[in-house]
């Protein structure tokens, strides 16, 4: 570009010496040539990143491969600066390489026949190249430099990892999986400062690491996770993931704080429903992006390894957590079984731990973004949250931790603007043991998703959950303090719902099984309620609710009816439902003209409560039901093949989304040039 002087004359526009250099390494020239201390030189210069890639970019990739070996060179340069003394040229030419690899990717990505390893490492020793590059750059994180020289080394990284949406493909990742960076990387999070420091890239560079072709092979990041036992890695680890989610939802309490209680949006929705919320709750979505890597993280963590299971459910600061017992002992320590056993006592002050805990923050994370599941955003990371949750209910030890009545936690369980909600602040919840607030949590998904568009895995999910939570006290007869008549309201609105809505979601989907585990949680509290209701009302109080709604189960019923004596894919569903629904429909049929009988004797039509909870309690001797069999099995979780495709689109969302994120030319320059020299260690 060029200027008209004053004078008229024309004055080129001032180009930057390593401006010039870009310019003359990518025409194929040596620009070395005459001067044999040129790459010190070079790697004094501030790097133009930007530039740097433009002048990359102008190149075709046929360009680019007629120039592989001034590119190579450059490669190779960087690769020889990261051993240097000065660290001004660590820190530019990890720049340097950054930008070209990042640039590199992307002509791959655009043309799938570019050569990337041929153009930007050479096709000679190649193995050799890639071993020196990951030996020098865990060098680089475990000695004892700069905060600004491990950022570049693991943005860097970064660059790398993220180079293709679909991991699989990206070959470079197989020098990574035999020379593993696994230790020095994880060894950042074991410090407070260098895990405030460098903890999310450490995480989320781990996390995809461990996602390549880890189904295929192998992986030797998901084996060593599995294996971690060093308490403060895994504590740093569990609060990289926690400090993220709880800002999450700190913003997120901020926004609706300022958000009038009596705005123009209750009025509308006091008047049409709540049509507009879902609109509403997606731009708080937009501002709020949810933090899918840590939630990413937080799965392969928990699904691979027992060991972070402790520090998940229990994190106690400054103190070595509990060791986790073996599932016998845990199913050895139990309670009387006897139906009228005391319930687990309220903790008092004495006797309560208050403690920290990376579960307490996911169920408030969680109920902030199920809020809005019509968008896939939501959608994708609250189905992620909810196999997390099955991942955890399914392992004794956490069930053990989430029962204890001495570890209670405050969880706010937000919850959505609703037409039949008054508006205000989410109220004050009191501690209690977190498999209360887990219950909450599920039971608000419940009532607030029946949508049209219904999101049928995440109920599956959703109710796969609350039967693993009652498996689990029912086969250690534990007995919680809970409003279960919450949970059989909420499983009584969702059958409501499929049978009113029946026809227009059997057109889409198969509302059968989501119907059969409503039911059979149902028959859970039917066959076993004595070994895990805290008091024997409770199990009075089920049989008045089952009866006060006999329509739902008619209902229900008759919809099953329908399917099963006509053929189509819906009939053995149908019939699998059906059997479910014997006992309770020999409940009802067996208590209803008991009902009715006395209500005649009584010349009354209207009974109360308790007239039907005496009826109920005088009734019970006569009543006969059957055993089901496995009711109280569940199909333990497994990520194939089930999933595969799940969460093969969501690596790649969380790819794309670290890219974008991904900023090699912020660096405080000053500090830079004012550093010491640094010799490796």
């Amino acid at each position: 570009m060029s200027k008209r002087h004053p004078s008229g004359t024309i004055k080129k526009a001032f180009k930057e010496k390593v401006v010039a250099i870009y310019e003359t390494i990518f025409r194929g020239e040596d620009p070395s040539a005459g001067n044999p201390n040129f790459w010190d030189e070079f790697f004094l210069l501030k790097p133009k990143v930007s530039c740097f890639e433009v002048e990359l970019l102008k190149l075709s990739a046929d360009q680019l491969e007629a120039n592989k070996i001034n590119i190579n060179l450059l490669f190779t340069k960087c690769l020889e600066m990261l051993k240097a003394e000065q660290n001004i040229k660590i820190v530019y030419a990890l720049q340097t390489m950054g930008a070209l690899t990042r640039i590199l990717y992307q002509k791959h990505c655009a043309d799938p026949n570019f050569d990337l390893i041929g153009v930007l490492v050479g096709s000679n020793d190649v193995d050799r190249t890639m071993e020196d590059l990951i030996k020098s750059l865990s060098e680089l994180i475990c000695a004892d430099f700069p905060c600004i020289t491990k950022k570049l080394v693991l943005k860097f990284l970064l660059v790398i990892v993220t180079g293709f949406e679909n991991i699989s493909s990206n070959v470079l990742l197989d020098h990574f999986m035999i020379n593993s960076m696994f230790d020095p990387l994880i060894q950042l999070l074991s410090l407070p400062e260098s895990r405030s420091q460098f903890g999310r890239d450490v995480v989320l560079l781990n996390t995809l690491l461990i996602t390549y072709k880890k189904q295929e092979a192998a992986n030797p990041y998901l084996v060593k996770l599995s294996l971690v036992d060093d308490e403060l890695v895994l504590h740093g680890y569990a609060q990289v993931i926690s400090s993220g989610l709880q800002e999450f939802c700190r913003k997120y309490i901020v926004v609706k704080q300022q958000e009038p209680q009596n705005s123009w949006l209750s009025s509308i929705t006091s008047m049409v429903g709540n049509m507009f919320v879902s609109e509403e709750a997606h731009n708080k979505m937009e501002k709020l992006k949810a933090n899918d890597s840590l939630l990413l993280a937080l799965y392969e963590a928990v699904h691979s390894s027992r060991n972070f299971v402790t520090v998940f459910a229990y994190i106690q600061p400054h103190e070595r957590p509990p060791q986790p017992p073996s599932d016998e002992e845990i199913e050895a320590d139990h309670q009387d079984d006897s139906i009228g056993a005391p319930a687990t006592p309220t903790p008092t002050v004495e006797n309560v731990t208050h403690s920290s805990s990376l579960l307490a923050t996911l169920l408030e994370y969680c109920s902030v973004i199920m809020q809005d599941v019509k968008h896939d955003v939501s959608l994708t990371s609250t189905k992620l949250s909810f196999i997390v949750l099955t991942v955890v209910t399914e392992d004794n030890y956490a069930n053990s931790l989430m029962h204890d009545p001495n570890l209670v936690f405050q969880v706010q369980i937000h919850k959505a603007v609703m037409r039949h909600r008054k508006t205000g602040g989410d109220p004050v919840v009191p501690a209690r043991p977190i498999v209360s607030a887990l219950l909450d949590l599920v039971i608000e998904f419940i009532v607030t998703h029946l949508l049209k568009k219904f999101p049928v895995d995440l109920y599956e999910l959703a109710l796969g959950i609350i039967v693993r939570l009652i498996c689990y006290q029912k086969r250690c007869k534990v007995r919680i303090n809970y409003q279960w008549r919450d949970l059989w309201h909420a499983l009584f609105s969702l059958l409501k719902f499929l049978q009113s809505a029946e026809g227009q979601l059997l057109k889409k989907l198969n509302i059968f099984p989501v119907a059969q585990q409503a039911i059979n949680i149902f028959n859970l509290f039917i066959t076993y309620g004595d070994t895990f209701l805290s008091v024997e009302s409770l199990y009075d109080d089920l049989y008045y609710e089952i009866i006060r709604n006999k329509s739902v189960f008619d209902n229900i019923y008759s919809m099953v009816l329908r399917y099963s004596s006509s053929e189509g894919d819906n009939k053995e569903y149908s019939l699998r439902l059906m059997t479910s629904l014997n006992n309770i429909r020999s409940i009802i049929g067996h208590f209803t003209p008991k009902v009715d009988t006395w209500l005649a004797s009584q010349s009354l039509s209207t009974p109360t409560e308790a007239q039907i909870l005496e009826v109920v309690r005088n009734g019970y001797e006569s009543l006969t039901l059957k055993l089901v069999d496995n009711l109280d099995q569940f199909q333990r979780y497994t990520e194939t093949p089930n999933h595969n495709a799940f969460f093969a689109a969501f690596i790649r969302n969380v790819i794309v989304e670290a890219r974008a994120y991904i900023d090699l030319d912020s660096i405080d320059h000053q500090s830079l040039l004012n550093e010491p020299c640094v010799t490796p260690t």
